[in-house]
């Protein structure tokens, strides 16, 4: 199955709550929402009404945690981060969330071994006490963009390799920028769901933007017809391999981007018949 949908509530809906936005985001013919807590977080009740509600309309939900996040860095930072991965995994769970997506750290002036070292001891002990807790979701970790920043394809599968519960969340414009434009054929995106073949995954989720970029990595997000990413290649190789997934539009035209991503699918399916 192939779902499609926004990363948080789409721009155009009226009414911003969470619930209008499942509601509008089905409307769109969408059938996929990533809920951000970039800011705050719902409460418990609101929560459990969204799951209802998701449910209801056939809209698969996913979370993500909020941005910065640090589990190479000190103490503080640590612990702080901790508690925002930990809560994004409880409220998600109560949501009936599949996967709640987090970014991990930076190497600062540590090695990119001992970065990978604190990275993975942590996110152990936050695994551990979401389990004490009941608390049931994947954690989500995400590639990231710039190469100052931990998360390039072979690390996240790394990390997952060794933490039980982890899955990669392949954000396609990062992996796109920080190897510098290297997704053009549909060969090159087909060697990025290679590099996931020793995790025995049965679902990917993929979060798909536009993204200027320099020697650096990611400079910032932009839509989908303005990057240099061939988005109907990917789309060509989900569908040769009959991949199970879920592509989270994180376009600045957010919904829209959805729908065009859902047409560059249809698309692709006309190419590959």
């Amino acid at each position: 199955m192939i779902r499609i949908g926004p990363a948080g509530i789409p721009l155009s809906c009226k009414e911003r709550t969470t619930v209008d936005g499942i509601i509008y985001t089905r409307c769109l013919g969408l059938s996929a929402m990533e809920i951000r807590f970039a800011r705050s977080f719902v409460g418990e009740e609101e929560a459990k009404e969204i799951k209802k509600v998701a449910k209801k309309t056939d809209v698969a939900l996913y979370v993500h945690a909020p941005y910065y996040i640090n589990l190479a860095g000190n103490k503080n930072n640590v612990e702080m981060s901790r508690k925002k991965i930990e809560k994004t995994m409880h409220i998600g769970h109560l949501m009936g969330a599949r996967i709640a997506t987090t970014h991990l750290g930076f190497y600062g002036s540590l090695s990119k071994k001992e970065t990978l070292k604190r990275i993975v001891k942590n996110l152990r002990d936050i695994r551990n006490a979401a389990l004490e807790e009941g608390v049931e979701i994947l954690l989500g970790l995400e590639t990231m963009g710039k190469k100052e920043v931990f998360g390039s394809i072979d690390e996240i599968v790394e990390v997952c390799r060794r933490v039980s519960g982890t899955v990669p969340v392949l954000d396609m414009g990062h992996i796109h920028s920080r190897c510098l434009g290297c997704l053009r054929e549909k060969e090159d995106f087909q060697r990025i769901f290679d590099k996931l073949e020793c995790l025995s995954l049965s679902h990917y989720l993929i979060h798909l933007t536009g993204v200027k970029y320099n020697s650096e990595g990611e400079l910032y997000h932009i839509p989908l017809k303005k990057g240099d990413m061939p988005v109907v290649k990917l789309m060509e190789c989900i569908l040769e391999n009959d991949y199970d997934v879920t592509i989270i539009s994180e376009s600045p035209v957010v919904e829209h981007d959805a729908v065009y991503a859902q047409i560059l699918l249809d698309r692709a399916m006309e190419m590959v018949k």
